[in-house]
């Protein structure tokens, strides 16, 4: 395997993190982002490296280099990933927009097979039926492209697979997200006694109320991360602040490894972040998802991933009551099953499956 990836989005080397906008750039606004390529390393080379050839941000990118990576990808490359997230939007995050007919065209002159494992809708008014007909029409030309172009499409739900059968695309084969699986085959989670708050960690500061740690990994949490991993402080916070924000020590992971290490110190890891409830799974830590938009519901309900997005969490005994009445069992039992449609999903676009954790 010598594979060549698309919007990688994931730091590599040390100028990757030499500022905060050059990290968001690279990871594109979200540490999430980051863990799909991690992820797909491990799968299909066996191992993570940090030397792969790879493209970190296809908004950024500089299409008068296409030429000459596409004839190193030609000559030197077995497989192309194309790493999408949630593109599939009414309009797309941070203000961005793919350039979809540039992306196109540096595509038609691939040789290689290209791989696309992990493409989400995202729709914010729940499972909307009239989706797809609310879509931008260069985003729906590029989705056929993208169809014509590969030999099956790996997305995070089936509401996905609805809204791409909306739209004439049939080629579509549910399988999550690749970072669900990169802890290998015999992953199995467990729960244990919560006895204290040191014991949970945040995916997302999101209550100001719960004396828990919490992992950043927006670019929306701006000024915390500022302040916590570049200390540049813009005057943001109060002194008293500062200490509070220092002292229940707010994180943010640019290593994937190293934020798994993190997580697996924990008992839950409870709050929004979808990869970052994958992220403390595969670090044999139970969580727990409370995001609402359409792009956690599916990809928590397909991978079984206990979601409560209605949860009203004020205080730390709320948090205990809800892990209380949460049961992993569905979630063991259906992985084996997952992770074989996965493995499947591989073996359909001609690349073995390399990782077990």
């Amino acid at each position: 395997m010598k594979p060549f990836f698309i919007n990688s989005n994931i730091c590599l080397k040390d100028e990757d993190v030499s500022s905060f906008e050059r990290f968001m750039r690279t990871c594109a606004g979200n540490t999430g982002n980051s863990y799909i390529t991690y992820a797909l390393i491990k799968e299909v080379c066996g191992e993570f490296t940090n030397k792969i050839n790879h493209i970190p941000n296809i908004y950024e990118y500089n299409f008068d280099n296409s030429e000459k990576d596409t004839e190193f990808i030609n000559s030197e490359c077995s497989h192309v990933f194309l790493v999408l997230q949630d593109q599939i939007r009414i309009q797309e995050s941070y203000g961005l927009k793919l350039p979809y007919e540039k992306i196109q065209n540096f595509i038609k002159r691939l040789k290689k097979p290209l791989i696309i494992a992990g493409l989400g809708a995202n729709s914010f008014e729940g499972f909307d039926k009239d989706f797809h007909k609310k879509l931008d029409k260069d985003l729906i030309n590029f989705l056929k492209f993208l169809s014509s172009s590969c030999i099956e499409i790996g997305v995070r739900g089936n509401y996905t697979a609805e809204v791409l059968k909306n739209l004439g695309i049939e080629n579509v084969r549910v399988i999550g997200c690749p970072s669900f699986y990169e802890n290998g085959s015999q992953r199995v989670i467990k729960k244990q006694e919560i006895t204290s708050s040191k014991s949970v960690a945040l995916s997302q500061e999101f209550n100001k109320n719960l004396p828990c740690h919490a992992i950043m990994q927006d670019l929306q949490e701006e000024k915390l991360i500022k302040l916590i991993a570049f200390n540049r402080y813009e005057g943001e916070f109060s002194q008293n602040e500062c200490e509070k924000i220092y002292n229940e020590k707010y994180m943010i992971f640019s290593n994937i490894k190293e934020w798994k290490s993190y997580l697996s110190n924990f008992r839950l890891v409870i709050g929004p972040r979808v990869h970052g409830s994958i992220c403390a799974i595969n670090s044999l830590t139970p969580a727990i998802c409370t995001n609402g938009d359409s792009r956690a519901a599916e990809m928590c309900e397909f991978l079984k991933i206990p979601h409560f997005p209605h949860a009203k969490l004020k205080s730390f005994e709320d948090i205990l009551r809800l892990y209380e009445s949460v049961d992993y069992s569905g979630l063991n039992e259906n992985y084996p099953k997952l992770y074989a449609n996965f493995q499947g999903f591989l073996a359909k676009n001609e690349i073995q499956m390399s990782s077990e954790g």
